[in-house]
């Protein structure tokens, strides 16, 4: 997965495309935009990301490891 995001910032992705960048199934991505849980943008009925917001919504929602 970091191999993933690791290159250019402002690559965009479909949905089909983020949703295993995500680690997630593309109807849990369109329900976490339908409930507006991640950034997105709208191209008629497209759904595009970019990968900025990607790693800034990974980022969010990390849980830190109890020591």
């Amino acid at each position: 997965m970091q191999d993933a995001i690791a290159s250019d910032p402002d690559e965009k992705f479909s949905l089909g495309k983020a949703a295993p960048v995500l680690g997630v199934s593309p109807y849990t991505l369109r329900t976490w935009v339908r409930e507006r849980k991640i950034p997105y943008y709208k191209c008629g009925r497209r759904l595009v990301f970019s990968r900025r917001d990607l790693e800034g919504f990974l980022a969010q929602v990390r849980v830190q490891a109890r020591v």
